[in-house]
């Protein structure tokens, strides 16, 4: 194969934290490929990731309908001479097949082998960096294992601006993250947090501000029903973008989250965080990198792969408050001393 394309195309994997985790794999292109022009296809809600994130030279975004979908990859047709996909769906490289990109390289997953130029046998029991650097290897490549980096965007920077004037928080804070986009099975029980946010703000006397979609809202507010006193704590759910989201974050304290998206922007950011992991593996899906601690106690029924918990949510429920804040009280003077 051609060392030297001169046109990459990047399918993004759809899910935030697999995108953070996808980061490494781009930045092993970059290394190998130093000169390409390199395109990261991805949804529309990703944007704002790889905005802030400079070894792409080009955004494509990939079509929210499927209707539109014939159209977009028509006009992409012979734009670019090699298309690498990392989402293991059959639509993924159909979609690659229709742009007429010669060279179509991924993981033989979902019956898709007929759409592809190239295709190797997926890998088994690899962390996910660790899935997407593979297949640069199976190319032929060699990589070196990295954490992901971000760098919060200008107008991230000054979304953060407007809404520190707007609700007046302190410089010293703590985010939480609760929700998480997979489903219920791997949150937190809000009345923990609810517990947590009070000890945070009447002992560290840091405030508090809990970020999230609009989907996270419902979430946020059983938080804040369950606090007696809600001053110290402000619910944004709903009200940053991603690229908000990230400018809030790195200029964070510390960072509580379930395993989730933002977890993983966390760790992109290099900001502390204590990560609650319960119905999912951290040898799979754990942040890279120094900067976290992750608590987690695996359990009979784990790891699952359910939306929602069809039985007692042990495995969340049994992370109590108290070790949480311990975690976080640790980190925390550690964290004032290194970074």
């Amino acid at each position: 194969m051609d060392k030297r394309p001169a046109r990459i195309l990047v399918r993004s994997p759809n899910w935030l934290g697999d995108a953070v985790m996808a980061l490494p794999f781009l930045a092993n292109l970059r290394r190998t490929y130093p000169e390409a022009h390199i395109a990261i296809w991805c949804k529309p809600h990703l944007k704002d990731l790889f905005q802030a994130y400079p070894e792409i030279d080009e955004i494509v975004i990939y079509p929210s309908s499927f209707g539109s979908l014939l159209k977009h990859c028509l006009a992409l047709r012979h734009r670019f001479r090699m298309c690498i996909l990392l989402p293991n769906s059959f639509s993924s490289a159909m979609a690659a097949f229709l742009t007429a990109t010669p060279i179509r390289i991924g993981y033989a997953t979902d019956a898709r082998g007929l759409f592809l130029t190239r295709s190797f046998p997926p890998p088994s029991d690899l962390h996910q960096i660790d899935y997407y650097l593979h297949l640069l290897t199976l190319i032929g490549y060699q990589v070196v294992p990295c954490a992901p980096v971000l760098k919060p965007t200008v107008a991230g920077e000054r979304e953060k601006s407007i809404l520190e004037k707007q609700h007046c928080w302190q410089k010293n804070y703590v985010v939480f993250a609760p929700g998480a986009a997979y489903g219920p099975a791997k949150c937190w029980p809000p009345t923990y947090f609810a517990t947590l946010a009070q000890k945070i703000i009447h002992e560290m006397k840091l405030n508090v501000l809990v970020l999230g979609s609009k989907k996270d809202k419902t979430i946020a507010q059983k938080i804040l029903r369950e606090m007696k006193d809600t001053r110290g704590i402000y619910d944004l759910t709903g009200l940053t973008s991603l690229a908000g989201a990230m400018a809030i974050i790195k200029a964070a304290s510390l960072v509580i989250t379930n395993d989730s998206g933002l977890m993983h922007l966390t760790v992109a950011l290099h900001r502390p965080q204590v990560a609650i992991f319960g119905p999912t593996d951290p040898n799979r899906t754990s942040p890279y990198g120094n900067t976290t601690k992750i608590i987690h106690h695996p359990i009979a029924c784990a790891p699952c792969k359910y939306r929602e918990c069809p039985k007692d949510h042990l495995c969340m429920r049994q992370i109590t408050v108290k070790e949480v804040f311990e975690a976080i009280k640790e980190l925390w003077r550690s964290s004032r001393t290194c970074y």
